[in-house]
């Protein structure tokens, strides 16, 4: 593992040129290939991700963090949580708000029995295990996406729950986005509303991008 800081132009691996491509082109794209990994691949490269999570300072020094619950094809993030949790941080998983259909973060102690599947098929909180918490307090938040380049542009998963999510929390918030190496392009068209992760965690490297 090592690291690669966009501002010095360090050198890295030689992500793929889409540019020529729009985001929902990059995204059939890039999910294409993500799930055409084997389960074997996906379990070890996500353990992989972790440990070199575990080795940032702001996952070391973060109390609060929530993370994505991951799908099927996406870094796995089960055993993050349950881990970072048995470690004494405290740890929060998205939840959408039916009133208004923003994502809030909602604190977890057991991932076993408090998740069930939403719509969408990703596991979310059960209703008599909302901890609803401010998201202003939150330390770290742990991303999923399903491409991103090396300033940290980013697409998603396609609902826009994260983009409207991240436009309305501090500056102070570290973002970190979790990723395979197959997911790191070269260019994502970005706009203004867009708002960029500062690193990217694959299993063979740590991508400082702000």
């Amino acid at each position: 593992m090592y690291f690669f800081n966009n501002s010095q132009g360090s050198q890295g691996e030689n992500p793929p040129d889409y540019s020529v491509m729009n985001k929902e082109e990059i995204r059939r794209k890039i999910l294409k290939k993500r799930l055409s990994l084997l389960s074997e691949d996906i379990r070890d490269k996500s353990q992989q991700v972790f440990l070199n999570l575990t080795e940032t300072v702001e996952y070391i020094n973060s109390r609060n963090i929530m993370f994505y619950v991951a799908t099927r094809s996406e870094v796995q993030t089960e055993e993050m949580i349950k881990t970072s949790i048995k470690m004494g941080k405290n740890i929060f998983v998205p939840t959408i708000l039916p009133e208004c259909l923003n994502l809030a973060p909602s604190k977890i102690f057991d991932f076993d029995i408090e998740l069930e599947k939403g719509k969408k098929g990703i596991l979310k909180p059960k209703k008599e295990y909302y901890r609803l918490f401010p998201s202003e307090n939150i330390d770290l938040i742990i991303v999923p996406g399903v491409a991103f380049d090396l300033s940290g542009n980013r697409i998603g998963r396609g609902f826009g729950y994260y983009d409207n999510f991240l436009r309305k929390v501090p500056s102070s918030a570290k973002i970190v986005a979790l990723a395979f190496e197959m997911q790191i392009v070269k260019k994502i068209p970005n706009d203004k509303n867009d708002i960029p992760v500062h690193k990217i965690i694959t299993e063979k490297r740590i991508i400082i991008s702000i």
